[in-house]
Formats: structure tokens, sequence, C-alpha cells
């Protein structure tokens, strides 16, 4: 996967959090799952967060 598509898929809290002084801001971004656009059809309003900090925890979401 390129940079630029692992960009795209990111929440701003993670696009931060890659700056050593600011890892800890991965536990805010709550991009933790698909919101669906109200009375729709499959279409998402706000896709989860792809970034690979979220992979451990994909469990339950939040």
């Amino acid at each position: 996967m390129s940079q630029t598509a692992m960009d795209a898929g990111r929440s701003a809290e993670c696009a931060v959090a890659r700056r050593p002084e600011y890892r800890g801001l991965h536990v805010d971004c709550l991009r933790t799952k698909d919101v669906p656009l109200p009375h729709s059809m499959g279409l998402v309003l706000m896709p989860r967060c792809t970034w690979p900090c979220h992979q451990q925890s994909r469990g339950g979401g939040r």
C-alpha cells in the first residue's frame, strides 16, 4: 500500500500521533468503525481509520 493511500484512510488524531511527542493520541481516535449515512443502503458517511495502530484493538470498537 502506498503512503498516499494510507494517509487517505487515517484520522486526524492518528496523523498527528506519528510524531514521537504525540504518540498517545492514537487512543483518542474516534474513527474506530464505519459510520453509515442515515437512510442509505451501504453508503458510508465517515469511514473507519485504517491506520495499523487500530488493528490490535479492532475487536469490539469504541
